[in-house]
């Protein structure tokens, strides 16, 4: 299952070796990062019990414990939330997740930026113009993790190519956080498994980031090496579905790069 706590478990405590931990590793170990002995050490509980977790025996840790097993893991707090999420009541699949609100669309279609509408899968809901200008992999019905594994094209138009799919794949994990039995995101996951060596490997790390904010390089076939902020924003009570955002200063090099791919740009 995507969003399934021991796999979360297991993953995480490979990521992590005794030294990082403050332990000292003694003799040859047979596992990469810690035993299950040391992580339920370090989180102060029983070992018998750290193994009912990971073998999903045991599906509901109290939040003392969940909270305990992070700082062992080392977690961020993007990866914190999601081991709660995880520990927590199932929370079911989002309903009508890809229907698009008349007033989100007005947004999307009126901005001066960039702007694309994504649902919890990473697919593209709606874009407008400047969007697809930008980039063609945010075009209506196009899924970003897909094309970031899958598309060479839509892979080549980003400077950190590397860095672009394991965000995609942090992403992506942290919905499975939210919707553990999803349907849908469950075939995404399986048909990049068996088609992406690269994304077996970094789904297999079980980083989670929920990409709020931050910065892409591109290579356009326009105007060159532009980089853009983005921001990704939560969209009211449509369960799953986010706006990403792309914008430049104005009247600084990498504004008037934008401007250029759409001359009616402010």
């Amino acid at each position: 299952m995507a969003g399934d706590l021991g796999e979360f478990l297991r993953a995480r405590r490979a990521l992590i070796g005794p030294a990082a931990a403050g332990l000292v590793a003694g003799g040859r170990r047979h596992v990469r990062g810690l035993r299950r002995e040391e992580l339920a050490l370090l989180a102060g509980i029983s070992v018998d019990y750290y193994v009912r977790l990971e073998q999903g025996r045991d599906r509901n840790p109290s939040p003392e414990v969940v909270d305990a097993l992070a700082r062992a893991l080392q977690l961020d707090d993007d990866a914190a939330t999601h081991l709660r999420r995880l520990a927590a009541v199932t929370v079911a699949a989002p309903v009508n997740d890809d229907e698009v609100r008349p007033s989100v669309a007005r947004l999307v279609d009126t901005s001066p930026w960039p702007v694309a509408l994504l649902d919890r899968t990473l697919s593209v809901l709606r874009a407008n113009e400047l969007a697809v200008l930008l980039n063609p992999g945010l075009a209506e019905g196009r899924n970003l993790v897909r094309d970031a594994f899958l598309d060479p094209s839509v892979a080549a138009l980003h400077v950190d190519a590397a860095a672009v799919r394991a965000e995609c794949v942090a992403a992506l994990r942290s919905a499975a956080g939210i919707y553990p039995d999803d349907a849908e995101l469950q075939r995404l996951v399986g048909e990049l498994s068996v088609h992406s060596r690269d994304f077996r490997s970094l789904w297999a790390r079980a980083d989670v980031n929920y990409c709020r904010t931050g910065k892409k390089v591109l290579n356009h076939p326009a105007v060159g090496r532009l980089c853009l902020d983005y921001e990704t924003l939560d969209v009211g009570d449509a369960s799953g579905q986010r706006l990403l955002i792309h914008s430049a200063e104005p009247g600084r090099p990498d504004g008037d790069k934008l401007a250029l791919i759409r001359p009616d740009l402010p």
